[in-house]
């Protein structure tokens, strides 16, 4: 009978060191460490990339309350980025409604699409003017693309124009980013909802945006009558050069 006694006491002992080794090497991370290395990871793409070139091919839809497409844009363009917030489009072509604008057809319309697609004033989280503006909340995990990734909440701690409220989805195996999904801290009235997502993807060993979504509906009412528009924006980027060393003078106009 002591003998069993003691055989049980060590297979006990056992168990209870096999599961202390577990919780031990398989704890994960808390939130801080989380997007501490999120933040070395977005650093280590910044010091790497010097300056980049690719193309945008961006997809436009206004659609009425009955769900009908009003207008429906096709642009391609080459965007040049470099360090420091500089930033060039060359517009190359642009479809209306199914026609093909002429070079001049298009000037009229580029200073708009210069507006849209321009995000340099927003304060991303976990970048370098934006990551000490937002408290942030791990609230699960999950996958993506086979990927393991936690899934991180970010509220911005001012609404002011620039900073974004949402949620990051960040690779478990080695901090990037896999995704955002993110809307205006700050919104006029009469937009009455805005979803803003980027995708991730990995370009050349970078994890980088590949492609940016929108979807807004604007509401107004004039006296009796309510006007009703959503806008639907796709923009998918590819064809990617890094550090081709572009010259300041491209991004003086």
């Amino acid at each position: 009978m002591k003998t069993l006694n003691i055989k049980l006491v060590l297979i006990f002992a056992y168990i209870l060191n096999l599961l202390v080794y577990k919780y031990a090497f398989s704890k994960e991370p808390d939130i801080k460490e989380i997007v501490r290395m999120a933040e070395i990871q977005q650093e280590k793409i910044l010091d790497n990339i010097d300056d980049a070139t690719f193309t945008g091919k961006t997809i436009y839809k206004e659609i009425d309350k009955d769900g009908e497409v009003k207008k429906d844009v096709v642009l391609l363009r080459r965007i040049y980025m470099k360090k420091h917030g500089k930033r060039h489009d060359e517009y190359l072509s642009m479809t209306v409604n199914g026609k093909q604008l002429s070079k001049e057809e298009m000037e009229k319309e580029v200073e708009g699409w210069r507006k849209r697609s321009n995000m340099q004033g927003s304060k991303m989280p976990l970048t370098t003017e934006g990551k000490d503006a937002y408290n942030y909340k791990l609230i699960g995990s999950g996958m993506i693309n086979d990927i393991p990734v936690w899934i991180v909440e970010f509220s911005a701690k001012q609404k002011d124009d620039g900073y974004v409220n949402g949620k990051l989805y960040i690779s478990k195996n080695d901090y990037n980013i896999i995704r955002t999904e993110f809307t205006p801290a700050k919104l006029p009235s009469i937009i009455k909802g805005m979803n803003l997502v980027l995708t991730y993807s990995e370009v050349q060993g970078y994890w980088l945006p590949v492609k940016f979504e929108m979807d807004m509906k604007i509401n107004v009412k004039f006296v009796l009558n309510m006007y009703y528009k959503q806008i639907k924006i796709e923009d998918i980027y590819s064809q990617h050069k890094f550090n081709s060393k572009l010259q300041d003078s491209l991004f003086e106009s």
